[in-house]
């Protein structure tokens, strides 16, 4: 942990708005974690890391999170797991240094450029149309103007760059 005063503020803030130290380590939140079984996630390691005051920005796991909340549904203690993980989350990207992974920057990029950040396929649209939904959704993406000024936005903001790696690559 860095010893800027301002940073351990707001590591406390986390610690504490999340409930981490409410923690006992009983497991429920890995044990129902479905991306837990697709990665190397323990959101239960992540939370004992951060209740030791480990800074957890370049941890890739911090990553694997799908904020499907599973893990805080099953908090016997109440600790508001996925809210935390978006907390630090946050705070990894505000500091500049971290370890955002490519897939996101790409997914990212794509939302900037087409208004969706993981394109619906064929297969998809196909189903769509089969059940009576319109083959593209209403959306951002399939207009043109909303999405002019959405690309704007995105660009004003600096999101890119945020998200970027320390050395500008993804």
């Amino acid at each position: 942990m860095s010893e800027d005063p301002y940073e351990i503020e707001q590591f406390k803030k986390i610690l504490e708005d999340s409930k981490i130290l409410s923690c006992v380590q009983c497991g429920k939140c890995t044990a129902g974690c479905p991306a837990g079984r697709q990665s190397r996630i323990r959101i239960r390691e992540l939370i004992h890391l951060a209740q030791d005051g480990v800074d957890l920005k370049d941890d890739p796991s911090l990553w694997y999170c799908t904020t499907c909340y599973n893990c805080q549904e099953r908090c016997p203690k109440g600790v508001d797991t996925t809210e935390a993980v978006i907390y630090l989350r946050n705070r990894a990207v505000r500091k500049g240094d971290h370890n955002f992974p490519p897939l996101h920057v790409t997914a990212i990029k794509s939302l900037r450029d087409k208004g969706d950040g993981f394109p619906l396929s064929p297969e998809v649209e196909k189903i769509r149309s089969i059940i009576g939904l319109p083959i593209r959704p209403d959306d951002l993406a399939h207009d043109e103007k909303y999405l002019k000024d959405f690309t704007k936005l995105i660009d004003e903001l600096g999101i890119l760059k945020l998200v970027e790696n320390k050395d500008g690559e993804q």
